[in-house]
């Protein structure tokens, strides 16, 4: 109950130094260096935040273990949620208004960006959440570009250095590097490109 109350007042709270003083003594955060929380919810059993990470205003996190590499920022209205863990990164960024279901786990690598807005992640909703026979898990590699709107389905892997393309409905994995994934259903477009030379 109490908890409950401090999230509330940490959200409102405008002194960034008190917020972290209270995410680590009283909920035992694990935070870096040069941490800067907005007005923003995090509420994690196990929450590790590394140096030099930017959680911007309007931001939800609530999960059973969060982890946010160096360089990392999350910036304005993203909604994480779920009973499952969060993991992002070195210098990775998620930019504003994206949502991630985490009734499994969602895990984003290096040096990635969830860019623009509105791109929505679920790990449930199949049949395989009933039986549980598959692992619904999304995970996205290092390097990835996603674009504006993307949708991923549950149990999706991409691989390192691809670019999903505006709009795109992403219902398999793509293991390859180097490539560009588009379409609704997404496919790959273009091989043997990367995106962070050629796009």
């Amino acid at each position: 109950m109490l908890k409950n109350i401090l999230h509330k007042i940490l959200k409102r709270t405008p002194i960034n130094s008190l917020k972290i003083f209270i995410y680590k003594k009283i909920f035992k955060y694990q935070i870096g260096e040069n941490v800067v929380i907005g007005k923003s919810i995090i509420k994690g059993n196990v929450v590790c935040i590394g140096d030099d990470v930017l959680i911007r205003d309007n931001t939800t996190i609530v999960c059973n273990k969060l982890t946010i590499g160096n360089g990392t920022s999350i910036l304005s209205g993203n909604t994480i949620m779920g009973s499952s863990s969060f993991k992002i990164g070195e210098n990775s960024r998620i930019i504003n208004n994206h949502f991630i279901d985490l009734y499994n786990d969602v895990t984003i690598g290096n040096n990635t960006w969830i860019a623009g807005k509105s791109s929505q992640f679920w790990t449930h909703g199949s049949i395989h959440t009933k039986k549980g026979n598959k692992n619904l898990s999304i995970v996205i590699g290092n390097d990835t570009y996603v674009s504006s709107r993307v949708s991923f389905a549950p149990g999706v892997t991409i691989g390192d250095n691809n670019l999903i393309g505006l709009g795109s409905v992403v219902t398999k994995s793509f293991l390859n590097t180097k490539t560009i994934i588009s379409g609704n259903m997404a496919t790959v477009v273009k091989e043997n490109i990367d995106w962070r030379k050629n796009w």
